[in-house]
């Protein structure tokens, strides 16, 4: 079924939001509905546009705002670049186009919207902005997964915050149906982590860390990964340094080259080189990335799997 997303409103797909308030005063304000909005479809939905709308604290005249608009991917389209209100609306609507029938499954689009603000963040419109000056949205359609038992995780990327041991632990690895290839954990830093106690990890929902395994000679962690575990210095996030180097623009090859990338071996086990994923927590260094893997012992070993028959 086709459907156009509103931005700030949808029921049928996985959605979270941040939202601030806007006052009413004299003055003309004026602030995005939303601060952010994800959403998280499957391949079975069709999603044809998603509507952002912009919101004024009064309904008189016709007013044109000029926005700033940066979109990720020409899967993206937009028709406009302004803000239109209408005499006796209280918003104006933007339309973004998703040309759906090529979107990547597992890919992550995004559109960030903002004000027109000079060099002195003023708003020159004899107006102010109030709640919202910016909205960002992402759109991803999942794969659809199966479950192909459990592997074997060797970790290694607390110990770079924390002396500890090198364990290895069953944790579930699942298998995108569309893409044999791409691999994830799940919760791998859940209750399976054996240094884990009650509390020490998010229960609410599941956490994974996901492996393009496409090039068996350049494995990387696709995205930044929450973990759901939390020490006491906030949530843990991995990415790996592959993912980090293509997520500023560089190519697969170069990163490959560069010798980030890991490996699936004829094992079927997933290393990588030490050093080359990245740990944060969220509350430690302002949540700066750190070097993990130190001593290149991580291992995923998936030979214990349904994915070895």
């Amino acid at each position: 079924m086709a459907m156009a997303l509103t931005a700030g409103f949808f029921a049928s797909c996985s959605t979270e939001g941040v939202w601030e308030p806007y006052d009413t005063t004299s003055e003309p304000t004026y602030s995005f509905e939303q601060k952010a909005s994800n959403y998280v479809l499957t391949p079975v939905d069709t999603v044809r546009q998603i509507v952002v709308k912009v919101f004024r604290n009064n309904t008189n005249g016709n007013v044109t705002l000029p926005l700033n608009v940066s979109l990720s991917h020409s899967i993206l389209t937009i028709d406009t670049t302004d803000a239109v209100f209408v005499d006796g609306k209280d918003f104006a609507e933007l339309v973004i186009d998703v040309d759906f029938e090529n979107i990547a499954l597992g890919t992550k689009y995004t559109a960030n919207i903002a004000f027109v603000v000079d060099s002195l963040n003023y708003f020159p419109h004899n107006a102010s902005i109030t709640g919202n000056s910016s909205t960002s949205i992402s759109l991803q359609v999942e794969y659809n997964w199966q479950s192909i038992g459990k592997a074997l995780y060797t970790e290694d990327l607390v110990t770079t915050f924390f002396s500890l041991q090198n364990l290895t632990y069953e944790v579930e690895a699942e298998q995108a149906i569309e893409n044999p290839n791409i691999i994830r954990l799940v919760d791998p830093y859940g209750a399976a982590y054996p240094y884990n106690a009650p509390g020490d990890y998010d229960t609410s929902k599941k956490h994974y860390m996901l492996f393009n395994c496409e090039d068996p000679e350049g494995v990387y962690i696709d995205g930044y990964h929450a973990s759901g575990m939390n020490w006491g210095y906030g949530e843990f996030t991995f990415a790996s340094m592959a993912y980090y180097y293509m997520a500023k623009g560089n190519s697969f090859e170069d990163v490959k080259a560069g010798g980030y990338c890991g490996t699936l071996d004829e094992d079927l086990c997933i290393t990588f080189p030490a050093g080359t994923i990245l740990i944060s927590m969220a509350e430690y260094q302002n949540g700066g990335l750190y070097q993990s893997n130190r001593s290149g012992l991580f291992k995923v070993d998936l030979s214990t799997t349904t994915i070895a028959e």
